[in-house]
């Protein structure tokens, strides 16, 4: 029973769905005094930069809980422009003012220790060395004193170091205390990060490297002016960038990774000075958040964040209390409610500082093994026998469960859609073997809707208008409430778009002469018809661009025609009918071993030797099913050669599986719970893994924050994922439930009616991806009838299916043309 429709009851008699809230909640309360508490004097991620930073696997450079933006000379000069960069000391500043002038060059620039300043221009900006080993020039107090006073010309960085084989720690402290005091950075005691602007960030930056730690672990005078950097970076009075430590970590092994541990930290500078100032005016969405402001909300946005976190909850609670609103008018605002607020969720962990933001470590196999381990072990522990369709009288057998029932397609997607997130967790692309395994899951889930709307069309009969739009809403509803909210394209969460597409393609194939459905041949010469349709729609030369461009003009819709047309749509261009000839092959030989009654000779042969034809069926699908991968094993070298093929092989494994699956009554009567009821919430675990689960759409790792180790996920992230998961599958059921509601909702004419009693069993056995009946929820009670205003109802709300639609359409274009 969703939430919504629940009352609350104490804690001794919480059900789990109300305990799961609680849950959310206590996380959500955690991560919240965690950032506006704790880490309230760096709100947007600067001192990490600062702070601590390392190299994962000698190739990732890694901050603690933000993602590093990649600078060039453009956006150096987006920064920069008309001001200064300096650095003053010894050879360690020479060698980051090296990597900087090589961003702004483009190319290595033959960079050595020198004994003298150097100087490099690059249109309007300007880099300055200054050869100080003590940091006792005039020039660079006199940049320092600027610095202070903030004047025009004050540089926008000014980075010093002292230390390198000094014997004089006295002297070189001093030195860095008078710079200090001329800078007038003890002024305020306010540390990087806590004096934060949107426009321009931390503000000009006056800095200390510490020295290098010894490459032979040698004691010298370094360890003693590193010590006393620190007792000032603890009393606030110096910003020392302690991350320079950790890159020269990679110092041993030669000058080549010394360049590259200078051209990080160049990086590191260039994020702490710039993010906020290149990112503040960017017309997308920033993924890079370092240091770095996210940009400010729309009114869109803004009006759907503040309905989903006020508006609606103080309507549902004004409701609750007065009984305003009929019945379901009800049970459509609370779902409302809980859905907005769950889109507002993920715009608080994907586009605010509240979670951190981490980048995604490159694969390590053991990791990938690791997860696909849990996520097989926990769906062996929750195998269960399923419910049977029909009730089952006082003492009589349980009747075995139907070919491909609702559990065991739910099993089926649930599991695939656990390999999905888990590939995308740990970037598997780069394993072959998974990604291949990938491919098939999405051609499993293509199967899967082509088999589920033939099905559903061929035993109802029903092609109304009023069954698009219920199965359009309920797959796009949370994509495109998505792309308004986070400023993305609503062909990011591609599966959907993918979905809807073959859905109507497979309504206009069965609906066109539905009234002849009932020949076969009739009905195979449309999909033949359709199939070849759909192939020269998307190989006729810029025929789907220029479909797309009319709707760009007119609605200015965002998409990519080739990407999803060329590469989406004809990778697995096959599948959907493949799963459609299934479902009229399922149907024809259910209504043959169903009845006695003659249907032609070759029904008859079929009764008769069906015991042998599903014998060799089995061997032809375990034969098949090797087979295949025998020749994978053999052939396949790059994803290019299995794309290559893919259109025309993949229908081998999904067919092997699904009649192995479903041979023998004793496996089709038991599944996996778990995996089904990951299955029921597939398509909201596709879309909101990219902004709860991972974060940046899908190019980062979303973080709580409570935990920081050394960034690996078995030396730290576990922890993470342990809270992060739970979350992310109740929101995923939160909204799912909410989705259902509302499409319902929508879709419903006339009267309400009551809901079906839970033993009638459903006509269909095997829906789409989701239930946009509300066959699902048969068991949820009736909302008692209004107290007052019974018979209130809401005027401009149009009674007819195709009504709503126009109004929904329209209200989508507004919101596009006044996007921005």
């Amino acid at each position: 029973m969703p939430f919504y429709f629940s009352d609350w009851k104490p804690w001794s008699a919480l059900s789990t769905r109300q305990s799961s809230i609680v849950l959310l909640i206590a996380i959500l309360s955690a991560i919240s005094v965690r950032h506006f508490v704790f880490e309230a004097e760096d709100p947007n991620k600067c001192r990490p930069l600062i702070d601590g930073e390392h190299w994962y696997d000698d190739r990732t450079w890694l901050v603690p809980g933000c993602v590093m933006e990649g600078y060039d000379a453009q956006k150096v000069h987006a920064c920069a422009s008309g001001r200064k960069i300096v650095f003053a000391g010894d050879a360690q500043n020479q060698g980051v003012y090296w990597a900087m002038v090589r961003k702004l060059k483009g190319e290595d620039p033959g960079w050595g220790p020198v004994e003298q300043d150097l100087h490099f221009s690059d249109n309007d900006v300007e880099l300055l060395y200054l050869w100080d080993p003590y940091l006792n020039r005039s020039d660079v107090h006199k940049l320092a004193e600027a610095y202070g006073h903030e004047s025009k010309d004050a540089p926008t960085l000014m980075v010093i170091g002292a230390g390198t084989g000094h014997s004089d720690v006295e002297a070189v402290i001093t030195a860095v205390d008078d710079l200090a005091f001329v800078a007038n950075v003890g002024r305020t005691g306010a540390r990087v990060g806590s004096n934060f602007t949107i426009s321009q960030g931390p503000g000009n930056l006056f800095l200390v490297a510490p020295p290098p730690k010894p490459v032979d672990g040698t004691v010298d005078a370094t360890q003693a002016i590193s010590t006393q950097l620190k007792q000032r970076s603890d009393k606030r009075v110096l910003d020392v960038l302690w991350s320079f430590d950790d890159t020269h970590q990679i110092a041993a092994s030669g000058s080549e990774d010394m360049g590259r541990a200078y051209r990080k930290q160049a990086d590191m500078l260039l994020n702490l000075r710039c993010n906020a100032r290149i990112t503040s005016g960017r017309t997308w969405t920033n993924i890079r958040t370092c240091c770095s402001v996210w940009r400010r909300p729309n009114w869109i946005q803004s009006s759907l964040i503040s309905s989903g976190f006020v508006v609606l909850p103080i309507l549902v609670l004004l409701d609750w209390k007065l009984s305003v609103l009929a019945a379901r008018h009800q049970t459509a605002l609370r779902a409302t409610c809980v859905f907005l607020a769950i889109l507002s969720l993920q715009y608080v962990t994907d586009r605010t500082h509240v979670f951190e933001q981490a980048a995604r470590l490159p694969l390590q196999l053991p990791n990938l093994l690791t997860m696909i381990c849990l996520i097989v072990l926990i769906g062996i522990v929750s195998v269960r026998r399923s419910t049977p369709a029909k009730r089952v009288t006082v003492g009589g057998k349980e009747p075995d469960q139907p070919f491909l029932p609702r559990d065991q397609s739910d099993e089926w997607k649930g599991w695939m859609q656990a390999l999905i997130i888990v590939y995308h967790y740990n970037m598997a692309w780069t394993a072959l073997w998974f990604w291949e395994i990938i491919r098939l899951a999405v051609a499993g889930y293509l199967f899967l809707t082509g088999f589920g709307h033939t099905v559903y069309f061929l035993q109802k009969q029903d092609y109304s208008f009023k069954r698009v739009v219920a199965v359009m809403i309920r797959t796009n509803l949370l994509p495109v409430a998505l792309a308004y909210l986070m400023r993305t394209r609503w062909l990011l969460y591609y599966y959907m778009p993918l979905s809807s597409f073959w859905f109507l393609v497979v309504y206009a194939t069965m609906a066109v002469g539905s009234s002849y459905n009932k020949y076969t041949p009739f009905l195979l010469g449309k999909i033949v018809a359709s199939a070849a349709l759909v192939r020269a729609f998307i190989n006729t030369k810029d025929l789907p661009e220029t479909l797309v461009r009319l709707f760009t003009l007119t609605c200015k819709m965002n998409f990519d025609a080739k990407e999803f047309f060329g590469h989406r749509v004809r990778i697995d261009e096959f599948i959907v009918y493949v799963g459609m000839l299934v479902a009229i092959l399922y149907v024809w030989s259910k209504d043959v071993l169903a009845s006695e009654s003659p249907h032609g000779r070759l029904a008859g042969l079929y009764r008769r030797y069906f015991p042998y034809l599903k014998l060799a069926a089995v061997a032809s699908a375990a034969t098949g099913f090797a087979g295949f991968w025998y020749a994978v094993h053999l052939k396949i070298r790059r994803d290019s050669d299995w794309t290559a093929w893919q259109p025309y092989d993949t229908f081998i494994p999904i067919l092997a599986f699904l009649i192995l699956r479903n041979a023998y009554a004793r496996f089709r009567n038991y599944h996996s719970a778990a995996f089904a009821w990951l299955g029921r919430y597939s398509g909201e675990m596709y879309v909101m893994q990219d902004h709860i689960w991972l974060a940046g759409d899908q190019e980062a790792v979303l973080r709580t924050g409570l935990f920081h180790g050394n960034e690996t996920v078995f030396g730290d992230r576990w922890r993470d994922l342990l809270i992060i998961t739970p979350l992310y599958l109740i929101a995923c059921c939160i909204i799912g439930d909410a989705t259902q509601a509302i499409t319902v909702w929508f879709t419903a004419e006339g009267k309400p009616v009551a809901a079906r009693p839970a033993d009638v069993p459903d006509e269909v056995e095997m829906g789409l991806l989701d239930d946009v009946d509300g066959q699902r929820n048969t068991n949820e009670k009736i909302a008692p009838p209004a107290r007052l205003w019974h018979r209130f109802r809401i005027s401009w709300w149009p009674n007819k299916v195709r009504d709503r639609a126009l109004l929904l359409l329209a209200v989508l274009w507004f919101l596009n043309m006044t996007y921005h």
